[in-house]
């Protein structure tokens, strides 16, 4: 009974400290390079190398038995030779301050838990492909520590204290160190693969956003050439947009869809005939009700888009009022997306700062009193508030071309 209760107690002893190495892990803050992990890690080893000792269990008053040879085999596997080695010192240390009839016979233990997981590591990784390898390691390892363990205990002096030991426990010692030595590893290797996982997951999001960003570029850049009168509007209104939304508080994720809704917010104008956009004059009725058309169709062309943020929504609302009196459905107040509200008052403010080929530009007190006039009824008042603090409290201008 008290062989079962001292591999159940190591195999807790097990869990507990890979929840540490989880824990410490997951705690570490976004953006910390990977090879400080790895430091951070290697530390950690070493750690539960001494922890391995701390949590010993005595056989009769001199005999000394614990999990030393897991904690080296796994330092080997997933932290080096040099960390492995560094454990395996830090625990002969500790060991020997500890004493005892068995300390030699354990100290001759740590030395061959390093050196023949060492030499596991090594043909298995010279042989094998890592995935394979990584499995079959760390159950070899956990046998190699546990006949170590165990057969040293035939090294306590005398002969006949040592065979008593071995008799009385070292199935014991082994099963318990193939136990936690297959469990740690196992668990840690799951550990690393989904973290693996992750990365590439994200990386492969990286340049798919990469791509998106391209092409939206792409797409804006195009209507330049449908009205070069209005060149670098989408660019100049996306950047008053997104200093806007940094004002109203949002994160970067949100601001990196605001962004690219804002660069495409027109898009829909390349079904109207370029003479409209470039007519040298206000426009009739007719000819303003045509070119009302070009949210619902740049909806139509963006909505077929898997986009991480609602960006077909959001063009399709650019120009509806928050009293409901806008189009091209006459959305009010909370049934339109605060993305769309930026856009529409950074869209308007940057119209009426532009020259165009029927006025000049206004200038800016003219353009911020309008705004604010319509502020409640065309224009959410937050967001109006927002922008007239960027240019009068902050100094906020528009980018040069180019830029």
């Amino acid at each position: 009974m008290s062989e079962l209760l001292y591999i159940l107690s190591t195999t807790g002893v097990t869990l507990a400290f890979l929840g540490f190495f989880i824990i410490l892990e997951l705690l570490l803050p976004f953006g910390f390079s990977e090879t400080s992990k790895k430091q951070i890690r290697n530390v950690a080893f070493v750690l539960f190398g001494i922890a391995t000792l701390k949590f010993h269990m005595n056989v009769g008053d001199d005999v000394i038995i614990d999990l030393r040879g897991t904690a080296i085999a796994i330092a080997n596997i997933f932290g080096g030779y040099s960390v492995g080695f560094v454990t395996a010192v830090v625990e002969a240390i500790y060991r020997w301050s500890i004493g005892g009839p068995s300390a030699f016979a354990d100290l001759i233990g740590i030395a061959g838990d390093f050196l023949i997981s060492g030499i596991l590591v090594h043909f298995s990784q010279t042989k094998s492909a890592p995935n394979e390898v990584r499995l079959r390691t760390i159950l070899l390892a956990g046998i190699a520590v546990g006949v170590s363990e165990a057969t040293c205990l035939l090294l306590i002096i005398p002969f006949s204290h040592g065979l008593l030991a071995f008799e009385k426990v070292g199935m014991t010692l082994f099963l318990a160190h193939l136990i936690s030595t297959a469990l740690f590893g196992g668990l840690l290797k799951l550990q690393d693969e989904r973290s693996q996982a992750l990365a590439e997951s994200d990386q492969k999001n990286q340049v798919l956003n990469e791509v998106l960003k391209q092409s939206i570029g792409a797409l804006s850049s195009a209507m330049v050439h449908r009205d070069p009168t209005t060149a670098g509007h989408e660019k100049r209104v996306a950047d008053l947009a997104v200093a806007v939304g940094k004002e109203l508080g949002f994160e970067s994720d949100r601001l990196e869809g605001l962004y690219l809704a804002t660069l495409v917010h027109d898009v829909g104008q390349i079904q109207i005939p370029t003479e409209i956009l470039t007519r040298p004059r206000k426009l009739s009725v007719e000819e303003f009700e045509l070119v009302k058309t070009h949210c619902e169709s740049g909806y139509d062309i963006l909505r077929d888009v898997k986009f991480p943020w609602p960006i077909a929504e959001i063009v399709y609302q650019h120009h509806e009022n928050v009293d409901g009196s806008g189009y091209p459905r006459g959305l009010k107040d909370e049934q339109i997306l605060p993305e769309a509200k930026i856009i529409h008052v950074c869209d308007s403010l940057e119209a009426m700062l532009s020259h165009r080929p029927f006025r000049r530009a206004y200038d800016i007190g003219y353009a911020i009193q309008q705004m604010q006039a319509y502020s409640s009824s065309h224009y959410d008042p937050e967001v109006v508030n927002a922008c007239v603090r960027l240019f009068r409290d902050k100094g906020y201008t528009f980018p040069h071309p180019g830029k």
